[in-house]
């Protein structure tokens, strides 16, 4: 056994054990009454993209890109919690919301970038952005407004405080190295490379990847409450997208189809779903990869 191993096996359990509280945390949230969290409702595949690109140019590492993305998808239910609450209590007519959404509009990419700077803060193996950083993005995508120090301060209070002064910790990357180590494959040539650039396509196709998804369970995009709570509570679920990724990464990386198999049973026991379930999406996954 290596050093690596040797620090990292005994710790498996207790991550995978964290890994699933937190995605039962998200599931309730999702279908609690009390509380609004629709996830990706906030942050459609053009955003994403936005994401990927500004990342790429920075130079900044993986977690800093994923941990973006659900900063900010989180953030803007969060505010948009927030606004409607106030504003059904004082009896906010259809004019008076138009205005709030524009207005939650206009300051969508300060937001966004507030997002980016946590995300860096806390990424260990990226550099943190300074102050001048942001304002040169901030007029890279938003060039019709001018941004100061202040208001670079001011938003990033403003999300982290929206977000209950939290940091997710459980997002798909961290599902994925997780499940890596578990299973034994994380030395395994290239799978981590592949698994990376099928997130990345995970993210960008959300929408068809979890309508294919629907279908096939249920043989019809279904439009009933329970069933839209279902997909909700599946999309948060970055410990079962963790697991199809890795499976279809090892058809990428052309593994024995038995030993492939044995991986999947293997996935499906430490995500604590079905061996059909973890199978049937690593192939849509695949197929939406050869398509891209």
């Amino acid at each position: 056994m290596d050093f690596d191993s040797a620090y990292i096996d005994p710790l498996i359990d207790d991550w995978l054990e964290q890994l699933h509280e937190g995605i039962k945390e998200q599931e309730n949230m999702v279908r609690a009454d009390d509380e609004f969290y629709m996830p990706f409702v906030g942050i459609p595949a053009s955003v994403i993209s936005a994401i990927f690109k500004i990342t790429h140019h920075l130079e900044l590492g993986t977690d800093t890109k994923y941990l973006t993305i659900h900063l900010y998808d989180k953030f803007m239910c969060n505010y948009f919690w927030e606004v409607y609450k106030t504003e059904s209590k004082s009896g906010a007519t259809e004019a008076s919301w138009s205005k709030i959404c524009k207005t939650i509009s206009n300051r969508s990419k300060l937001y966004l970038i507030s997002c980016l700077q946590l995300a860096s803060k806390v990424d260990l193996h990226s550099k943190s952005l300074s102050i001048s950083q942001l304002i040169c993005i901030l007029r890279w995508i938003d060039r019709k407004k001018e941004y100061t120090k202040n208001t670079i301060i001011t938003s990033e209070f403003k999300v982290f405080k929206t977000l209950g002064f939290k940091m997710p910790f459980c997002t798909p990357l961290q599902c994925i190295e997780v499940l890596l180590a578990a299973t034994g494959l994380r030395h395994t040539s290239n799978i981590y490379e592949t698994s990376i650039n099928l997130l990345d396509l995970a993210y960008l196709q959300h929408e068809q990847l979890y309508s294919h998804v629907q279908c096939l369970a249920q043989g019809r995009i279904s439009k009933s409450e329970v069933d839209k709570r279902n997909l909700m509570a599946l999309k948060t679920n970055s410990l079962f997208l963790g697991g199809c990724i890795i499976l279809c990464a090892t058809f990428f990386l052309y593994f024995d189809n038995n030993i492939a198999k044995g991986i999947a049973t293997k996935l499906a026991d430490l995500v604590d779903t079905t061996y059909t379930d973890i199978w049937d999406v690593a192939n849509i996954l695949l197929v939406l990869a050869i398509q891209e």
